[in-house]
């Protein structure tokens, strides 16, 4: 089988299902797995694939994402007659479906469905007692996201809720000053997509949220696949964490 990949989450996914031998095409954002990856061949950015690239692959099926990706890329690989398979999961569990839907597709079934379980076993069981944080992926304009996102989702999986949890929009920009009226207990830092520092503390006790504020692995909120149950683990480790030191 043929596949070329525009998620980089989804091509550590692909691999993990043992078929990175399957892939003919990747983002130059697609870098895990380090070291096995790097000899499929790159056909630009999310936003930006190499369409005519791709089409002269004539891959049997394309992997792109909702929110990844752009719908006119979509709509142009569909209309060249190619295969594609576009996820979108909201939920921790969606994500679960997702992985034994697209193992099904690759001819990964078995391991699919053990790694689909492992998630599902890994999102058991979060504490009672949510707690309220600010999580933002952008700044200059600060931005983070709704309830109705996967992020969102994860946190509320681990114990954790979104000062921002009761809003419609996936993801928005706010100001510090709608931050600080939401009074979050703690600030989330996240690598990626941008690339947060303990610098950035400064800038929001200037605005008044004087609140403990963590780094953390962006990829941890937003690669759905292998990852999840260790994701899981590390923001349930952080919780307990923050709990402790706000007793």
């Amino acid at each position: 089988m043929r596949i070329v990949s525009l998620v980089p989450s989804l091509t550590e996914l692909i691999a993990e299902l043992g078929r990175i031998g399957d892939l003919v095409g990747r983002t130059r954002y697609c870098v895990e797995p380090a070291g096995r990856i790097e000899s499929v061949e790159e056909l630009g950015g999310t936003k930006n694939p190499d369409l005519d690239r791709i089409e002269e692959l004539r891959p049997d099926l394309v992997v792109m994402s909702a929110e990844e990706n752009r719908r006119e890329d979509y709509l142009r690989l569909q209309s060249a007659g190619l295969q594609v398979f576009v996820v979108h999961p909201r939920t921790v569990a969606g994500a679960a479906r997702m992985i034994d839907e697209l193992g099904r597709r690759i001819g990964a079934g078995r391991a699919a469905r053990d790694l689909s379980r492992r998630c599902v076993e890994a999102a058991g069981g979060a504490p009672a007692e949510p707690l309220g944080v600010f999580c933002p992926i952008w700044r200059a304009p600060w931005m983070t996201f709704g309830g109705r996102t996967y992020v969102a989702d994860v946190l509320r999986t681990c114990g954790y809720r979104s000062v921002f949890d009761d809003e419609d929009r996936d993801f928005f920009e706010v100001s510090l000053e709608q931050v600080a009226l939401r009074r979050p207990h703690a600030v989330l830092l996240p690598d990626e997509p941008y690339r947060f520092s303990l610098e950035h503390r400064t800038e929001l006790r200037e605005a008044g949220i004087d609140v403990p504020a963590v780094l953390i692995d962006g990829r941890d909120l937003s690669w759905y696949g292998p990852r999840i149950p260790r994701a899981l683990a590390r923001l349930r480790a952080l919780r307990r964490e923050l709990a402790r030191s706000s007793d």
